[in-house]
């Protein structure tokens, strides 16, 4: 049965599993929000060269 498990925490007490998870979960969240300031940062940039480039050559 636990063969398929990915970690077994039957030698833990809740208060470990809980603060693996906690710890996790932050981790995750700061991954995720420098991926997000990344992409924020690309589309900005793309953002003010498309508007250099309207305003320097009337593209629209």
């Amino acid at each position: 049965m636990g063969r398929n498990k990915r970690q077994d925490y039957d030698h833990t007490d809740e208060s470990e599993v809980f603060k693996k998870k906690s710890l996790m979960a932050a981790k995750n969240r700061k991954r995720m929000s420098k991926i997000v300031f990344a992409v924020m940062c690309l589309l900005a940039a793309f953002v003010v060269a498309a508007c250099m480039l309207s305003y320097f050559f009337n593209f629209v």
